[in-house]
């Protein structure tokens, strides 16, 4: 075991190591999870060294508390190509997440099925009735990079994609993070969030928080229609606050869904050349300090009594 010192002034310990040349206890990922402990309430931490692991991972619902803590963003990656040809979206995924108290820090989790690849999920995080979060990863896909249910908590992270990159049916808050498009196969555009419902999580939403949204250095702008978001499924709701809009967003802001009336996509106090509201279309809501304050991580995800210590956030506006 490993002591692993924060300058926050935290500390913890390793409970196991993996390595792909073999300096760990583990080489892979899943073999380091099948030794971990069922329905732990202690955060069982595995250090995952930097490398390449090809593999898809699973958090199943009885490994719950794990902690998969990289050497950093572009070191330690994880990588696999499953996609929606074959598999429907959330076993897409190259890290499936079902057990609550998850926690990911300081990786990369990329989707290598590539545009062409329909849904294809970096992530899937939906702990049952349960809780995720995540510090300083980045999420690398083009369809529906990230698919969240229940609760999950994103800080400082970046992530990257195309069509509904951010979507589900869950209460998730992108805090302090890099909200990157990419470009897309020709006759698509960019859709970032596509907030859904189900029968699981009630009032879900999808809320991006002092994010950057822009696109990566090889769009063009001038050919991809970009937009903030649609709503795929009814009463889901979709927020973007206090963030940095660039000018590649069409001034409509939204696409309607031919399928869907109950409507909630908002935005407040957002800044850059792509937040002016004034040609958005009709329906979408530009809220006040009130209404947004609802959708922060103390009123949205009551997140005070779950994201650990280790990960900063800030509780409101």
């Amino acid at each position: 075991m490993v002591m692993l010192w924060w300058s926050e002034g935290n500390c913890f310990t390793f409970d196991t190591i993996v390595a792909t040349d073999g300096s760990g206890d583990y080489k892979t990922i899943a073999e380091a999870l099948d030794a971990a402990p069922k329905m732990s309430s202690q955060q069982y931490f595995i250090h995952v060294k930097g490398g390449i692991y090809n593999e898809n991972v699973t958090i199943s619902d009885d490994k719950t508390n794990i902690s998969l803590v990289g050497d950093g963003m572009g070191v330690t990656i994880i990588a696999a190509n499953k996609s929606g040809k074959v598999l429907p979206t959330p076993f897409t995924a190259t890290l499936e997440v079902y057990g609550s108290g998850f926690v990911g820090m300081s990786m990369t989790i990329r989707n290598t099925a590539g545009a062409e690849g329909a849904q294809a999920a970096a992530l899937t995080s939906a702990p049952y009735h349960g809780v995720a979060s995540y510090y300083q990863c980045s999420f690398e896909g083009y369809q529906d990079t990230i698919f969240a249910l229940d609760y999950a908590f994103f800080r400082e992270c970046n992530i990257s994609g195309t069509i509904d990159f951010i979507t589900g049916s869950g209460r998730l808050i992108v805090q302090n993070s890099a909200v990157n498009a990419r470009s897309p196969m020709k006759s698509q555009g960019i859709r970032i969030l596509a907030p859904g419902a189900d029968n699981i999580t009630s009032n879900p939403g999808l809320v991006l928080q002092n994010c950057t949204i822009l696109p990566v250095s090889d769009f063009n702008k001038e050919e991809i229609s970009s937009v903030l978001g649609w709503p795929w499924k009814d009463q889901g709701k979709g927020v973007i606050m206090s963030s940095y809009i660039g000018d590649f967003i069409d001034p409509k802001g939204f696409a309607p869904h031919p399928e869907v009336t109950d409507i909630y996509m908002a935005e407040y106090d957002n800044r850059g050349p792509g937040s002016d509201t004034k040609d958005r279309v009709n329906w979408s809501k530009v809220i006040d300090e009130e209404e947004a304050s609802k959708f922060t991580v103390r009123n949205f995800l009551q997140g005070d009594t779950w994201i650990p210590e280790i990960i900063p956030y800030y509780l409101d506006l």
